[in-house]
């Protein structure tokens, strides 16, 4: 009886906490100001893909999801902030969840399985308070990915295929796994995909009308075409990070980012076209080796559930860092990947590599939240983009700690 009164008192310490970093977190105007601005312009019938907002920022998301998130423009801002944040607070928890399903709990003691759950959180932390803090999207993009395949690879293929079309319609990350799930033999949810990811294209012309839509349509393309300049080079704001600003950054001299400090980066100097063909091979080769987790022939669709989560850690650790345009709370993705990692070094403490794995753990940490531990050089790390270097690192981390000597879960 003593254990639970306890427990129930961290329960409601942990809901007051929670509660009031939400209320503190809402009293501010960050990027859900932004989508209800390009939300208003829609329905007021002007090209909000073509207009930038507050200090020269776009809305870069889909026409549906403008058209989702008009309703919260009737609230007073901090009503609406409040909801978007409790949304997002129960979202994360349903991606701790879903996550730790994949995990065998029983083999582990009581103190392993606190630990686990600590540092699991404590890794993405930085990554969790700058969703929170931008009032952005990418924690709704996860979880739609996360129980899009849950449902279908246990069967409920519709449903499954519903959410990651809604994941990819709303913001192209999620793309990455219509590949994924071809290999996988899961040709039925593919085509599910592509079919309600067309249908929710062009469901908002019931609304606003089918011209507005296609010219909406083809303004957000402008905007968010691959192949432009701008997302190549992609040092547009300070707080950039993937292979696309960090190539830029260590290729290329005289980049014009007006952020960089007067410290030299850059260890060679040549032109954009020759930046370009780098970075894609560069993409192509990350790409490529996702073939190393898959480990099976194509059309292969029974793995184990160990597999099967390595290769889902790998997949989503590759969206932050092959997208252009990512800032620190996209690398969210990578939560998954650093959880695996985490429960190896919990249950492998007699691999021969356990040192060298956790000391580049540990090293990964530090350069994926200096600027949460230590933010008086927040500038600096940025400039340097030491994100992108901390991400990259879990990728041989979790090459090194697949296969499982012991399988994560019991099936």
């Amino acid at each position: 009886m003593q254990i639970n009164t306890k427990k129930s008192f961290y329960y409601i310490f942990a809901g007051i906490a929670i509660l009031l970093f939400l209320l503190i977190s809402a009293n501010r105007r960050a990027d859900l100001f932004i989508y209800e601005l390009g939300s208003k312009d829609i329905f007021a019938g002007k090209d909000a893909y073509s207009i930038s907002y507050v200090d020269g920022f776009h809305y870069y998301y889909s026409v549906l999801f403008a058209i989702l998130i008009y309703p919260l423009t009737f609230l007073p801002v901090y009503i609406g902030n409040l909801i978007w944040l409790c949304l997002n607070a129960f979202l994360l928890y349903r991606i701790f969840i879903l996550v730790f399903n994949y995990f065998n709990f029983t083999t582990l003691s009581n103190k392993s399985r606190i630990l686990f759950i600590l540092f699991s959180f404590i890794f993405s932390l930085r990554f969790i308070l700058s969703n929170f803090h931008n009032q952005q999207i990418t924690i709704c993009i996860l979880y739609l990915t996360l129980e899009g395949l849950r449902f279908i690879f246990t069967g409920n293929k519709i449903a499954g295929a519903l959410l990651i079309a809604l994941g990819i319609n709303i913001k192209l990350l999620p793309i990455v796994l219509l590949p994924y799930l071809l290999y996988r033999r899961e040709f039925i949810a593919s085509f599910l995909v592509i079919a309600f990811y067309a249908l929710m294209l062009y469901l908002p012309a019931l609304i606003i009308g089918y011209a507005q839509n296609n010219m909406l349509i083809s303004s957000w393309w402008e905007l968010i075409n691959p192949a432009n300049t701008i997302h190549n080079l992609d040092v547009d704001e300070r707080s950039f990070h993937s292979l696309s600003t960090l190539l830029a950054t260590l290729l290329v001299k005289n980049i014009p980012d007006k952020f960089a400090l007067p410290i030299r980066r850059n260890i060679m100097d040549i032109s954009y076209e020759h930046l370009l063909i780098i970075l894609n091979i560069t993409r192509l080769i990350l790409i490529s080796f996702s073939l190393y987790f898959l480990r099976t022939k194509p059309f292969i669709s029974k793995v184990g559930t160990t597999h099967r989560f390595v290769e889902i850690c790998y997949m989503l650790l590759l969206v932050p860092l092959i997208f252009p345009h990512q800032q620190d709370y996209g690398f969210l993705f990578a939560m998954p990947a650093a959880t695996y990692i985490i429960y190896y070094l919990i249950v492998e403490k007699t691999a021969a590599t356990y040192r060298i794995i956790i000391g580049c753990m540990v090293f990964s940490y530090l350069l994926c939240n200096l600027s949460l531990l230590y933010g008086q050089y927040r500038n600096y790390y940025d400039h340097f983009k030491i994100l992108t270097y901390g991400v990259l690192l879990l990728i041989p981390l979790l090459a090194v700690c697949f296969p499982f000597k012991k399988a994560i879960t019991e099936n």
